[in-house]
């Protein structure tokens, strides 16, 4: 069911514990105005707050574009004051970082479902997020330099981590448009889907995400995003505290009781990625 009134996105939570931020504006290639921003954000933040959301979904609506990033139409180009431009530009940073921000903190995992292209803060989006799929005609590109800007949407802390140093610099620099096949040799998305299978496979994807244990979740991502910047004394600290935690959670007791009675497996599966190529 549709969640709050929104005007450039729409938030559906489903009974799953699914919660899809479908970002809606098609006619601009759902390249978000500053109004869109903000929706994301108090979205997202309706998402942290709610009990019955496990697992976030980010997505755009029609077939053609995940999300261009920003509405270039929006710049206040026909003032001569290049203050008014600074201004816009300082406004809109600011809240589509905490956007990025909230999304890598989100204590729950994301999913960027990749249904078209990927430009510029659409592309900072999908590396920012926990898991990401694509469609096999999804496209992602920086964009940025072709426009007379410097690279933005977190890039700098996320992009180098994704897909190592040289690609970075490749993709930035060349401006290249990846293909979603490259996109998955590049470990920007985990798997590719032909569009007759995507929705099925991001929904049961989701669903897995939603069905698992939200504060373990919550704890890796904490981990690897914050681990890469510390000492190994620091991580193994931080680790053990984590494990502590975990253990005065009621899953703990149940996991174990269920394994002891041989009820469940050590290998077992928490979430089924269907591989790359038509589901079966």
């Amino acid at each position: 069911m549709a969640d709050h009134s929104y005007e450039h996105i729409q938030l559906d939570i489903a009974a799953n514990g699914v919660a899809t931020l479908t970002f809606n504006l098609p006619t601009m290639a759902n390249a978000m105005d500053l109004k869109g921003v903000q929706e994301t954000l108090d979205a997202l933040r309706c998402c942290e707050q709610r009990d019955d959301v496990g697992a976030v979904v980010l997505t755009g609506a029609g077939e053609h574009a995940f999300s261009a990033g920003f509405n270039l139409k929006e710049i206040p180009f026909a003032q001569a004051d290049t203050g008014a431009i600074r201004a816009h530009f300082e406004t809109l940073a600011m809240w589509w970082h905490q956007v990025l921000h909230k999304v890598i903190r989100l204590p729950k995992p994301v999913l960027a479902a990749v249904n078209g292209v990927a430009a510029g803060v659409g592309l900072g989006l999908t590396i920012a997020s926990d898991m990401a799929v694509a469609v096999d005609s999804a496209k992602f590109l920086c964009a940025w330099h072709t426009i007379g800007l410097a690279n933005d949407a977190a890039t700098s802390y996320t992009l180098v981590k994704i897909v190592g140093f040289r690609r970075a610099m490749e993709l930035m620099l060349t401006n290249r448009t990846l293909s979603a096949e490259e996109a998955l040799d590049w470990q920007i998305v985990n798997r590719v889907y032909p569009r007759a299978a995507f929705a099925r496979n991001v929904a049961q994807i989701a669903a897995d995400l939603a069905a698992g244990p939200t504060h373990l979740q919550a704890m890796t991502k904490a981990r690897f995003h914050a681990g890469w910047r510390q000492s190994i004394e620091e991580c193994t600290e931080f680790e053990i505290e984590n494990v502590m935690k975990s253990l005065a959670d009621p899953y703990f007791r149940q996991s174990l009781d269920k394994f002891l009675r041989k009820e469940n497996r050590s290998d077992k599966v928490q979430v089924h990625l269907p591989p790359s190529g038509p589901r079966e």
